[in-house]
């Protein structure tokens, strides 16, 4: 069985998480990206700032 395959078949992605060793070399074509997309949890309602700027307060550092 080609690690294609063995990833293909994984159900979950604790059991990803765990054999994440495994798939380090895998080629990545749109059938993988398909299934990576089943596997992770989706992110919603993100409250967090991913980028902070600095406050103005009108002071420039030298």
């Amino acid at each position: 069985m080609t690690q294609k395959e063995t990833f293909l078949k994984i159900d979950s992605y604790e059991e990803y998480q765990r054999r994440r060793e495994e798939f380090k070399g895998l080629e990545v074509d749109e059938d993988v990206r398909d299934h990576i997309k089943r596997l992770f949890p989706k992110v919603s309602n993100t409250k967090e700032e991913l980028f902070k700027t600095r406050p103005s307060n009108g002071k420039r550092r030298a």
